[in-house]
């Protein structure tokens, strides 16, 4: 297992307003491909940034494998 990345999606709404951020942890440690594996199913309006580096020890603390993520 190896580190992960922390990848931030910011939402703007459609009708205008506030943006809307959610966090996912993603165990990939190329960032590039982290934004990748979430970027393939947000829609046009989100905007994906690798954020950081996700220690392994926080990887295996929430149970994800080589390429899964979870959503915060």
């Amino acid at each position: 297992m190896a580190d992960g990345q922390v990848v931030l999606v910011t939402t703007e709404p459609l009708g205008g307003g506030s943006p809307v951020r959610s966090v996912y942890f993603v165990a990939e440690q190329d960032p590039e491909k982290a934004k990748a594996t979430i970027g393939a199913m947000m829609a046009p309006n989100e905007k994906v940034e690798a954020w950081g580096r996700l220690p392994e020890a926080a990887v295996k603390a929430l149970g994800l494998k080589p390429g899964d993520f979870k959503h915060s």
